[in-house]
């Protein structure tokens, strides 16, 4: 897989990478902050204890061009589906799915 760049990116399959692509592809029109992500995107058991990670996540998903990223009026970064992804996000979690 290659980012919006060209680059070979594979994102880790990990809880919280599927956790935010399980939710987006669930709830396209979906757009929340960091914090709404950690609350409502991910399962409580593993919510804690992970902003670092969690960034770091959003970010390369960002890279990737999964995930679309913006900023709001009061200078917060707001997370969405690129719905041009879905297609490729369906494929990467349904490998996942097949091979785990």
């Amino acid at each position: 897989m290659r980012d919006a760049k060209g680059s070979h990116i594979e994102p880790p399959r990990d809880e919280i990478v599927l956790g935010i692509l399980h939710y987006v592809t669930e709830h396209p029109t979906a757009k929340d902050t960091i914090d709404g992500i950690e609350m409502w995107w991910l399962p409580k058991r593993i919510a804690r204890e992970i902003k670092e990670t969690l960034q770091q996540r959003l970010n390369l998903l960002v890279t990737k061009g999964w995930l679309i990223e913006r900023r709001s009026p009061q200078s917060q970064t707001i997370y969405s589906l690129n719905e041009d992804a879905t297609a490729e996000i369906n494929e990467f979690l349904t490998k996942g799915a097949s091979t785990g």
